[in-house]
């Protein structure tokens, strides 16, 4: 029943833009053959929103970054940039981030499928401008069968020929903290982005 709700929940908020974009076993291409776009052009902030850097994952066509509060503290985020599929830079910014984030959201659910044990509640999903930037937002919790809970937030920016993605997990604080974290973030890492290179 929770996956049925899921699901009707991202066509009731209009997150589906990409209906006509065919569906295929494997992933986007994505556009490596444009020279211009590269993964190392971006810093990599030693704190972010008061976490500090705990490592870091490069790919030829993928960074991420991860941050976290210092233990005992369970709060971690991590920064992900990916550049937009082939043919999506065609779409709207909202259209593109709909389409993003229908991936991203079919990955929780397909988690959620493969763990009975779990159970999902959806706190909330938007579809909205940030700052200039088409952006889609979720925040939702984890139950398990012995009622320990675990709560998620996620923040998805186009921004141009890349999407930035935001997420944070946390064991002890709830989904609206972690989306406020996750917009503060956002702000920390796009203007460390902005200062010139030394």
């Amino acid at each position: 029943m929770r996956i049925l709700f899921f699901t009707f929940l991202l066509f009731a908020l209009g997150l589906s833009g990409c209906q006509n974009i065919t569906q295929t076993s494997s992933p986007p291409r994505l556009l490596a053959e444009d020279p211009d776009w590269d993964v190392h052009r971006f810093r990599t902030p030693k704190t972010l929103a008061g976490l500090e850097a705990d490592g870091e994952i490069t790919a030829p066509r993928r960074r991420q970054w991860r941050y976290r509060l210092p233990a005992p503290a369970g709060e971690r985020v991590t920064v992900t940039v990916v550049p937009m599929p082939g043919g999506w830079e065609r779409m709207s910014p909202r259209r593109a981030v709909s389409g993003r984030y229908g991936q991203l959201r079919q990955r929780r659910l397909d988690h959620l499928m493969q763990r009975p044990d779990l159970s999902l509640t959806v706190d909330e999903e938007r579809l909205f401008d940030l700052e200039g930037h088409a952006t889609a937002s979720s925040r939702w919790h984890w139950l398990d069968n012995n009622g320990n809970r675990r709560d998620q937030a996620l923040l998805l920016m186009h921004m141009g020929d890349h999407f930035l993605l935001f997420e944070g997990y946390s064991r002890d604080q709830n989904s609206r903290w972690l989306l406020l974290l996750l917009k503060r973030a956002q702000a920390e890492f796009r203007a460390a982005q902005a200062k010139p290179h030394e």
